[in-house]
């Protein structure tokens, strides 16, 4: 089975620091030059930080000019002397003033230097433009074969468009549909539960009420006829059939069966 370059199919959405990187079967944010990981190494890339260059004296600056950190790299400001020409070092190599490049590592990027210091922002995209890049910009694919049919049938999508669907988030590109799991936030609560129709669990103080309970048989419950119950055993309450218990690391947790009752 070919693998999927979930990266250049623009499936993936890592954070402004990092950039995506396919790998067979899957793939992972990196952090983009200028930046590193703070140390928790998230998924997503959103743990990035900026490197100072200026502080670490990893800066390329020459001649008269003074380094100035910036996010993601650094620029080399030069206020007099005979080597202010307003140019600014990129890469090992020099921008001219007023040059104007598309990044390697990413397409969708412009950047310029001006007065030493060197501006970079996506591509503006003119969907009346002829030759506009639709890799960088879907929204102004209008082709046909480019939109995509909602999952229920009833719903057409353009290239770019994004939705949620059976807690995936999915994405029309060029007319193919991929989906990935939601990124839910890290809960930090004893017991959680995920409620009807919600994709995310939430935090919970009734252990009664958590789905996410890892039983330990040490914590054991003693029923109404003090019996003892090792914790996740299930049992029918004594002199009511209709009513269900399960212990939960010490916690009874009882339920009723209303269909039961009505047909006793």
């Amino acid at each position: 089975e070919a693998d999927v370059d979930e990266c250049s199919e623009g499936i993936v959405q890592c954070f402004n620091h990092s950039r995506c990187v396919n790998l067979p079967g899957w793939y992972h944010c990196e952090c983009r030059s200028g930046f590193h990981d703070n140390g928790t190494y998230s998924f997503m890339g959103e743990s990035c930080v900026d490197i100072d260059e200026c502080a670490t004296r990893t800066h390329t600056c020459w001649n008269d000019s003074a380094c100035v950190n910036l996010e993601g790299g650094f620029d080399c400001l030069c206020p007099s002397g005979p080597s202010c020409t307003g140019d600014c070092p990129h890469e090992g190599g020099l921008k001219r003033n007023g040059q104007v490049w598309t990044l390697k590592e990413d397409r969708c990027s412009v950047c310029s230097c001006k007065d030493g210091k060197i501006f970079c922002r996506r591509t503006a995209c003119d969907c009346q433009n002829a030759n506009i890049d639709l890799y960088c910009c879907p929204e102004c694919d209008t082709r046909v074969t480019s939109q995509c049919l909602h999952q229920n049938g009833q719903k057409v999508y353009r290239s770019g468009d994004n939705w949620t669907y059976s807690c995936q988030q999915c994405r029309c590109l060029e007319g193919e549909v991929d989906c990935w799991p939601l990124a839910c936030p890290t809960l930090s609560c004893e017991y959680t539960a995920i409620s009807e129709e919600e994709c995310c669990p939430h935090c919970v103080s009734d252990p009664c009420l958590a789905d996410n309970i890892a039983y330990d048989i040490r914590k054991t419950c003693l029923d109404n006829h003090g019996k003892t119950r090792l914790s996740g055993s299930i049992w029918t309450m004594a002199g009511s059939p209709c009513t269900t218990c399960k212990c939960k690391n010490g916690n009874i947790c009882c339920s009723v069966d209303l269909e039961c009752l009505h047909n006793n």
